[in-house]
């Protein structure tokens, strides 16, 4: 059974499912790992570095990391609008990335 998450972006009506979620785990050290689809794979050193400033020193809490993910997904958005990308298409490959 697959259940289904939305998040609602607040410059969008459109939503992403869980399978957006796998754009941020945590590694076994505690540590954020990214996994960005590979359009934005270029970009990706500023999104670690944006992570990184928010939550050096920052346990990885349930909470902390739900929130790192709500601001990868926004990320991925805004970079892809950004670079000529329409909000549709952005979150349709966020969605499918695997």
């Amino acid at each position: 059974m697959n259940s289904t998450t939305q998040y609602a972006l607040s410059h969008s009506t459109a939503f992403v499912d869980d399978n957006a979620l796998r754009l941020l785990s945590v590694s076994e050290s505690g540590g954020f790992v990214l996994s960005l689809p590979p359009s934005l794979k270029d970009y990706q050193p500023e999104l670690e570095g944006l992570l990184g400033k928010v939550f050096s020193g920052r346990p990885t809490s349930a909470g902390n990391l739900a929130l790192a993910k709500q601001m990868s997904i926004n990320w991925c958005v805004s970079k892809c609008k950004q670079t000529g990308m329409s909000v549709d298409k952005c979150l349709e490959m966020i969605n499918q990335f695997d």
